[in-house]
C-alpha cells in the first residue's frame, strides 16, 4: 500500500472541538448533538442560512447578544480554530517521509473546504485534495476515491481510507474496494449497519502510524 485517503472535518482537523470550545465560550454551556451537526454542517459548505441558525442559537441558548452579534460570533468560530494537532503533523510527515502519497477526500463547498486545508497549513504537507462540489460526486461514491488517486498518480487499489463518518468514509471505503481506519471518538460502531471498517484508532495520527507503519489498527471487535 502507498496511497493514503483521508478525510477533512474530525478526521485531519478537530472541527468538533473548536465549535464545542466556542459554545462554551459563548453560551455558557454545551452545545447539544444535533445543533453541532448542524454547525459542522454550515462549516463545510452546507447550505444553511447562518442568521437563521444564529436565531436557533440564541433560543436555545440564552444570551444577552443579539442575533447579528450571535451571527458574527458563530462567522468568527467558523473560520477559525484550524491549527493541525502536532501528532496529526509529524505523522502526515512521516507517511510523505515513507513514500506514500496523500490526498485528502471532503465533502463539501470547495471555497470552505479549501480555505480551511490553506489556512490550516495541509496543502503544505500533503499531495493532493478533492472537494465533493468540485468533483460532482459526494462521498460514499467510489468514484471520488477513485478520481483522489488519479490526483495522486497511484492506483486506488494500494489505498488506505481513514475517516470519522461511518456512513461516507468507511461506507466509501466499502464501495471503493480499499481497507480503512475508523476514528472511533469514544464512539462504538454501529450495529445495525452491514459493513464494517478493517481497524478502529482513536486519533488521526495512530491511524497513519498504524498504516504506514505497517503495524494494523486495533479492530472493529
Amino acid at each position: 500500500m502507498s496511497l493514503l485517503l483521508l478525510d477533512l472535518d474530525d478526521t485531519v482537523l478537530d472541527r468538533s472541538a473548536v465549535v464545542r470550545r466556542w459554545a462554551r465560550r459563548f453560551f455558557g454551556a454545551e452545545i447539544s448533538p444535533p445543533d453541532l451537526g448542524r454547525l459542522l454542517d454550515m462549516d463545510a459548505g452546507a447550505k444553511i442560512e447562518h442568521d437563521e441558525m444564529a436565531r436557533q442559537l440564541k433560543e436555545r441558548y440564552p444570551v444577552a447578544s443579539s442575533v447579528d452579534d450571535v451571527s458574527v460570533a458563530l462567522g468568527e468560530a467558523l473560520r477559525g480554530g484550524l491549527e493541525i494537532d502536532a501528532t496529526v503533523w509529524t505523522s502526515l510527515t512521516t507517511a510523505r517521509e515513507r513514500g506514500w502519497s496523500t490526498v485528502i477526500v471532503t465533502n463539501g463547498a470547495v471555497d470552505t473546504q479549501e480555505r480551511k486545508i490553506r489556512a490550516s497549513g495541509l496543502d503544505r504537507v500533503v499531495d493532493a485534495w478533492v472537494v465533493s462540489e468540485a468533483a460532482g460526486v459526494w462521498k460514499p461514491d467510489p468514484v471520488i476515491f477513485q478520481e483522489a488517486a488519479e490526483r495522486a498518480g497511484q492506483p486506488l487499489t494500494r489505498g488506505w481510507m481513514v475517516g470519522d463518518n461511518p456512513h461516507s468514509d468507511i461506507a466509501g471505503a466499502c464501495n471503493a474496494g480499499i481497507p480503512s481506519v475508523w476514528l472511533h471518538h469514544g464512539r462504538t460502531w454501529p450495529a445495525e449497519l452491514d459493513f464494517a471498517p478493517t481497524g478502529t484508532a482513536g486519533h488521526c495520527a495512530e491511524a497513519i502510524m498504524a498504516i504506514v507503519g505497517e503495524r494494523p489498527a486495533s479492530g472493529t471487535g
